[in-house]
């Protein structure tokens, strides 16, 4: 059971953690209007998920060993105020090459804050425990890609696009005051000193290097990077899906995207529960299983007649059940990094976003493929790279780390 400031720090971790989907997710209902104003294909907007994805790893890939070196609050300050500062010059926005470098550097910013939220718990923390909390910090922090559509479509209908990032860089601000108010420094001074004395003149390219060459940690960071690409992939490909490919409106569209949130939520709960009774990686690899089966229904379904709601169904279970994978995943991996854990969820953190924004790209380049091949759109392409994920990241597992596939109690 977790105790009430176990479940404040939770939500405090969580209110970080969820500048990332408040930023992805919250502008999603609002791209038909930004490709209008900056007079540019919807696509081109799509492409600005990945850019996001891609300064997000770069702030993770510093953010994370610069809070081991310098402390996790001023890292998640220095981080949290460049996010906040490029989002207010993103309501000035003229064009989609500045939104794109924009977007980049509001994502450095957040990326540098949010990298910490794991590490804090692993400072804590270790074990099924930390999963635990990880769980109980995606449970709270899941009410954020479920909220973000539906805000952003409301601030759409009565205000306009730029008013998202005017919430975004307030938001930020606020969870900036409020982390530094509550939260204790889990890293502090002595504790470094005692590392840097421990380590020497240990350089960050080392500490690297022991985490992209440990065979068993790789094998965690694959699956989780690749569970996350094809959520990505979703992501991304959700405006077509469901605003062009089956002509939903605006209005309906957040309930839609919410519903995966809502599943990942439940299979957050799951977890909770699952591990009093079985071991982590078995219940990782469960749902990277569920990933794969939703996965080929996906591909099956595209070449059919897509129904509307079984696709959704398909993507609920596919998104949801990264609450099963994303927890357990990250806590194998920093079980074996007590001492460097902000740089080990970076790497986690840059090996996901780094993929998620070329595979999103790559659905990009097929989806405009097909269309020159056949002169028409398809859901394929997204069925294809998500269930592509979904097994690499599963084999990933297997071979790199070892666990077996059976369920046993511990």
């Amino acid at each position: 059971m977790l105790s009430p400031s176990i479940r404040s720090l939770a939500v405090l971790l969580a209110m970080l953690t969820a500048v990332a989907p408040f930023a992805v997710d919250m502008y999603l209902p609002a791209m038909q209007a930004m490709a209008s104003d900056l007079s540019t294909p919807i696509h081109y907007v799509e492409i600005s998920v990945s850019t996001f994805l891609f300064g997000f790893a770069l702030g993770q890939l510093f953010g994370g060993p610069a809070s081991d070196r310098f402390g996790r609050k001023p890292t998640i300050a220095l981080g949290l105020i460049l996010f906040s500062i490029t989002s207010l010059l993103l309501m000035y926005t003229e064009s989609i090459n500045e939104l794109l470098v924009l977007r980049a550097l509001q994502a450095i910013g957040g990326g540098m804050a949010t990298v910490n939220s794991s590490a804090i718990i692993r400072d804590l923390f270790s074990g099924n425990e930390m999963a635990k909390v990880l769980s109980m910090v995606a449970m709270v922090m899941m009410s954020a890609p479920l909220i973000a559509p539906m805000l952003g479509a409301l601030i759409v209908k009565f205000y306009d696009w730029q008013t998202i990032f005017l919430f975004l860089s307030l938001y930020s601000i606020l969870v900036m005051l409020l982390l530094l108010w509550r939260l204790p420094e889990t890293n502090p001074r002595s504790k470094r000193y005692e590392k840097r004395h421990e380590e020497g003149n240990t350089k960050l390219w080392q500490s690297y290097k022991r985490v992209l060459t440990h065979r068993q940690a790789m094998g965690y960071i694959m699956a989780i990077s690749f569970a996350f690409c094809g959520m990505f992939v979703f992501i991304t490909s959700s405006a077509f899906t469901y605003l062009e490919y089956f002509s939903v409106s605006v209005q309906q569209f957040p309930f839609l995207f919410g519903a995966n949130v809502l599943v990942m939520m439940l299979m957050n709960r799951i977890n909770v529960w699952a591990l009093n009774h079985y071991s982590s990686p078995n219940i990782l690899t469960v749902g990277l299983l569920i990933q794969l089966t939703c996965g080929i229904a996906l591909i099956i379904a595209s070449y059919a007649q897509p129904n509307l709601y079984l696709i959704v169904a398909l993507n609920m279970l596919f998104v949801g059940s990264l609450g099963l994978i994303a927890a357990n995943a990250t806590a194998g991996t920093l079980n074996f990094f007590p001492d460097i854990s902000g740089t080990a969820t970076a790497v986690i953190g840059v090996t996901e976003f780094t993929l998620g924004a070329i595979i999103g790209i790559f659905w990009s380049y097929l989806h405009d493929l097909q269309f020159i091949a056949t002169q028409q759109h398809t859901l394929s392409p997204m069925a294809w790279v998500m269930a592509g994920c979904a097994l690499i990241g599963l084999i990933s597992l297997k071979v790199l780390s070892n666990t077996k596939t059976a369920i046993k109690p511990l």
